[in-house]
């Protein structure tokens, strides 16, 4: 006996059994019990998601021998003759192949025929974009105003270039792409039903390399179960795909977390080494991060990504440690650098993606640190309320020099603060762990000079940093992981540096550039 290929003998035979289109099968129904049926079908969307099916169920549906009804029944004489493409009534054309005038001429002759078998004369007409011009304007009359009793369903994946004249003549159904979760679920069904084993992890890599298309999905299936018998494994699906394997994406991103950028790129060396193709990577990476982003953006595990749970606790642990923002800057420099993975050097220019990648994670949010300082440039002569240890100390015109100096001998008695007694001060710790808190302010500390006494933190300032003391976002900030840090409450003494000179706001831009290496 003849072999039928998963896709055909899986192929959808009722409305109940088509996956991911709810609301076109909601509107179908109902059109149908009501007797609503429209004279001409748009069926629009990506390959692989079930338009031709549709189509063949509307006409079961409507020539069942105990139809018209929603469901057909499947079993009568003319609904297992339209299921093999034998029925007289159901036309099937392909209009990348027939697609000249007289086919269409031919076609538009046998309308004025009544059906012979069924109630209804059905039309599907598959890439229908694919018509000519000619083409398209011997059909429009028929079209418009078709004899009773026949129906035209056109099917194209380019609605863009169907003309609004015949847009206009027919109701549009936009078919979506099929989710990853849709589509595991029904490879596990084919599995479970043909008695196959299977390991779960194997089918999220071929929903993913199905990008949506149910039949894409179920050839895949049918390739890796001729590979390995009755039995699918995760390792199989690698080997026939030739996608990267999930560990191998986690250990790169994560050696650009843990700032391991040798680590990362022995990696890179390893998986080309081991046959892949630098572009594999590229695409492995993408996906991990648009995974990565979604997670972090939703707080959780959208219900649109299947992930077994064990994956997820593993990633949802490594995405704790990043902001979205710095994943969403890796994203959105991973998309855009497409163009330089299509050039003569792949290993190369993956190398040189993972290094800026590398390299982005260290700039954090740049853009919220500028606009911290044009705020404060702003705002940096203004009253501010101050901590509730310290009393309020008027701003000085900045043109007034005499006004500065007494501005500066004023800080260093800002508090009255008693000293206590020390309790195992860690500067060292302290600025490593506000590094990891707030890393703008961190890097700021690190290049002053910081020392502790009791509840004291005395801060000598430079002319480079000077402006922290009057920024309260940054003291408030400070000072509160330094409250998490030492356990009681800090008092933090800002010294002003004898330097008298201005510092400008191009001055504040370039210090942010040499922290984060912009």
């Amino acid at each position: 006996m003849t072999y039928r290929v998963i896709a055909r003998r899986w192929r959808p035979k009722r409305l109940g059994d088509v996956i991911g289109q709810p609301h076109i099968v909601q509107t179908i129904k109902n059109s149908i019990s009501s007797g609503r049926i429209p004279h001409a079908y748009l069926f629009t969307g990506p390959r692989g998601v079930g338009k031709t099916s549709m189509a063949r169920i509307i006409a079961k549906a409507l020539n069942c021998i105990y139809g018209p009804k929603e469901e057909p029944c499947c079993v009568c004489e003319n609904c297992i003759a339209i299921e093999n493409g034998n029925f007289v009534d159901v036309i099937e054309i392909d209009a990348a192949s027939t697609r000249g005038i007289d086919d269409i001429r031919e076609l538009t002759e046998t309308v004025r025929y009544m059906p012979m078998k069924g109630r209804y004369k059905l039309y599907i007409l598959d890439e229908a974009h694919m018509l000519t011009p000619q083409a398209r304007d011997a059909f429009l009359k028929t079209l418009e105003e078709p004899p009773g009793n026949n129906i035209f369903i056109l099917a194209t994946t380019e609605p863009q270039k169907i003309p609004y004249t015949i847009m206009s003549r027919c109701q549009r159904f936009d078919f979506r792409r099929i989710s990853e979760k849709d589509i595991v679920e029904q490879m596990k069904r084919i599995c479970s039903e043909e008695g196959i084993e299977y390991e779960e992890g194997a089918f999220r890599y071929i929903a993913i390399e199905a990008d949506g298309s149910m039949r894409d999905a179920e050839s895949l299936l049918d390739q890796v179960i001729a590979y390995g018998g009755n039995r699918v494994t995760e390792r199989d699906v690698i080997n026939i795909i030739g996608v990267v394997e999930k560990h191998i994406l986690y250990e790169l991103f994560e050696s650009i977390i843990k700032e391991d950028i040798k680590r990362g790129l022995e990696i890179i060396e390893q998986v080309i080494m081991e046959g892949y193709d630098p572009n594999q990577l590229y695409e492995g990476l993408l996906f991990f991060l648009r995974n990565l982003l979604l997670i972090k953006v939703c707080g959780g595990l959208p219900n649109f990504i299947y992930m077994e749970r064990e994956e997820f606790d593993r990633i949802d642990a490594l995405v704790k440690e990043v902001e979205y923002f710095e994943i969403q800057n890796m994203l959105n420099y991973v998309l855009k650098a497409e163009g330089m993975m299509r050039g003569a050097f792949p290993k190369t220019s993956l190398e040189m993606i993972y290094i800026n990648l590398y390299n982005i994670s260290k700039l954090k949010d740049v853009e919220k640190v500028v606009d911290e300082i044009k705020r404060y440039e702003f705002n940096r002569y203004s009253p501010t309320p101050e901590e509730p240890r310290e009393r309020h100390i008027e701003r000085p015109q900045p043109s007034l020099k005499e006004d500065r100096e007494k501005e500066k001998k004023e800080i260093e008695v800002t508090t009255t603060t008693i000293p206590s007694p020390s309790k195992g001060d860690d500067v060292e710790g302290f600025i490593e762990y506000l590094k990891a808190k707030k890393p703008f302010i961190g890097n700021i500390f690190q290049n002053l000079d910081v020392s502790i006494e009791g509840d004291i933190i005395k801060v000598k300032l430079d002319k480079k940093y000077k402006f922290i003391k009057d920024d309260p976002s940054t003291k408030e900030k400070a000072k509160e992981i330094s409250r998490e840090f030492f356990k009681r409450e800090m008092t933090i003494i800002y010294i002003d540096p004898k330097e008298k000179r201005e510092d400008t706001i191009e001055d504040y831009v370039k210090e942010v550039r040499t922290l984060f290496d912009i």
